[in-house]
């Protein structure tokens, strides 16, 4: 007669049968995210991590597979990971395991999801870096004086970051059609909602010569390379690299730090951080305060123009 309760050898054969290799847990967690449409640099942001995980876990010779961590395997990794990274590199890799775990949690095909009381490192607040106007000039002038298609590019697009604090990614997916005078629709966001930035007078008439230079092509990418095919990232952000070493820039220059530079110009010129979110495209306000934090000496600076009540007292 067949007991009520499982035997151990029955419940052996069970684990075993529903039991998920890596191959198919990550294709499964891949898919779930197109599903949910995430960008496709995401899903690369998720592969890299899975990557770096499985090459770590052989460093330990922790010999298993993604599936069958604990959280003291996860801790041990960090643990390394604190031997050779920074702070925002190891949370950035956290954030891009834990999903990944805590979907096969929800699906139950691992019993405990070995991330869950894992948290991401505490992080000093830094100043970031910013531009100022004679480093931007030197840059400016350095593709000025190269009299080549993409050095009058790269001014333009430097210009654009600088003008309107928008990210590369939506910079370079600009198509002809989304420049209306004054205003600039912004189609492929990071959070996928479209949205408008304003372009200054100077902006308008620097983007118009452009588009004249540019030409008719078979597409309508705003920005174009030698070939006259869609520039890609890697390329403007290399030569933003080599502009600023060549002019004796000594900071590591992004086109992320044109955007932070814009938010602090906007900041010190009176934005409110309500209207600056919706420009630069943040969903919460949280996300807006790292870039209108009033940097060293321009917070001295505002602090002097508040209102001295010592009369009162």
């Amino acid at each position: 007669m067949r007991r009520r309760e499982l035997t151990h050898s029955e419940r052996e054969i069970l684990s075993k049968v529903t039991k998920i290799n890596d191959e198919t847990a990550i294709k499964e967690f891949i898919k779930s995210r197109r599903l949910k449409n995430v960008r496709e640099t995401t899903i690369k942001y998720y592969e890299d991590a899975f990557h770096v995980l499985k090459r770590d876990l052989q460093i330990l010779k922790i010999n298993k597979q993604l599936v069958d961590l604990t959280e003291k395997d996860v801790e041990e990794i960090i643990l390394l990971w604190q031997q050779k990274l920074k702070v925002t590199t190891i949370n950035s890799k956290l954030r891009g395991i834990r999903p990944f775990y805590s979907f096969l949690e929800e699906k139950k095909w691992i019993k405990k999801n070995p991330t869950a009381n894992v948290k991401l490192l505490r992080d000093r607040k830094k100043i970031r870096e910013t531009l100022e106007d004679d480093e931007i000039k030197k840059i400016a002038d350095y593709f000025k004086k190269q009299n080549t298609f993409p050095g009058f590019r790269d001014l333009v697009i430097l210009q654009l970051l600088l003008d309107t604090g928008i990210r590369i990614n939506e910079c370079l997916n600009i198509k002809l059609q989304d420049i209306d005078g004054k205003r600039l629709v912004i189609t492929e966001s990071k959070n996928l909602q479209q949205r408008m930035v304003y372009l200054s007078k100077g902006m308008q008439d620097k983007l118009e010569v452009y588009i004249k230079v540019r030409g008719k092509l078979n597409h309508d990418y705003l920005f174009v390379n030698q070939d006259n095919g869609r520039l890609s990232k890697n390329t403007f952000q290399e030569r933003l690299r080599i502009a600023s070493r060549a002019c004796g820039v000594k900071k590591q220059v992004s086109p992320h730090v044109c955007r932070r530079t814009y938010a602090k110009k906007a900041i010190l010129k009176g934005m409110d951080p309500f209207s600056l979110a919706v420009l630069l495209g943040h969903s919460t306000l949280e996300v807006t305060k790292r870039y209108v934090q009033i940097w060293g000496a321009d917070l001295e600076k505002q602090a002097s123009k508040k209102e001295d009540f010592s009369e009162f007292f």
